[in-house]
């Protein structure tokens, strides 16, 4: 084999190599509106929803690839422990801490309680007698998650859960600001979501897997998402998708 063909071999493989470094396999929670499929038009089968755009811009900023499957919420952190994936976006969580690096702050959102107009929570202890449903193995507020006096009902996600809810099944429904009122307006009911209860505020973090081949692309990553924050680029972005605004004055929990 000539000296040509074996420099030009080796230039090759070391292109492959490094863009194989530039490129990380991403895991989006598949809900509404969070990361799911257009069903109309051009937009049809095509990822869209919050991180799927987040994940866009961080993209273009950092100049790495950065491959999105959409995925249950259940199977992520499984995922992510084993290395299979590369990078996701979730609230940041003492669970995970043991098996992800926190790269970045996207944005902070809240954790809520939604009832009834004729059910008003203004405080903590009204939620007591009511059947609350929620997101198998979310984590909400470490008060509300071990409250094992309230009525909870867990089912597989949010779409279910606010189906139940419009269906007369429960009585309050507990998750995030923004897939509650996000779900509950697409349905026609924005109004229901005007006086939530707060349990606490929530971040989303960029989370890279410890088992990941790909930590050489943290500071990449990281300074990324602090320009995209800085710019408000995250807050624009829940806007445009009906998030509660973390600044809100609401009902307080009184934790």
């Amino acid at each position: 084999m000539g000296r040509p063909l074996l420099l030009a071999l080796a230039f090759c493989l070391a292109s492959s190599l490094a863009m194989g470094a530039d490129t990380l396999k991403v895991s989006l929670i598949h809900t509404e509106p969070w990361a799911f499929y257009g069903s109309e038009g051009e937009q049809r089968n095509t990822p869209m929803g919050i991180v799927v755009e987040a994940n866009q811009a961080i993209a273009r900023e950092s100049g790495l690839v950065l491959e999105p499957v959409l995925e249950p919420y259940g199977r992520i952190g499984r995922h992510l422990r084993n290395g299979d994936f590369d990078l996701t976006y979730l609230i940041r969580s003492p669970d995970r801490d043991d098996y992800v690096e926190y790269v970045g702050h996207l944005f902070t959102f809240q954790s809520i309680v939604l009832s009834r107009p004729s059910l008003p929570l203004r405080r903590y202890e009204d939620l007591a007698g009511l059947r609350i449903g929620l997101i198998k193995d979310v984590h909400l507020n470490p008060r509300f998650d071990e409250d094992s006096q309230l009525q909870k009902v867990e089912v597989k996600d949010y779409e279910t859960l606010v189906d139940m809810f419009l269906n007369g099944r429960l009585d309050a429904i507990a998750g995030n600001s923004v897939s509650l009122p996000y779900l509950l307006q697409k349905r026609g009911h924005a109004s229901l979501a005007q006086r939530p209860l707060v349990l606490q505020q929530t971040e989303a973090w960029a989370q890279l897997s410890k088992r990941s081949s790909q930590r050489v692309a943290i500071p990449r990553l990281r300074a990324a998402i602090d320009k995209l924050r800085n710019q408000g680029y995250f807050e624009d972005l829940m806007s445009r998708y009906g998030a509660l605004p973390a600044n809100r004055t609401m009902v307080n929990s009184r934790m």
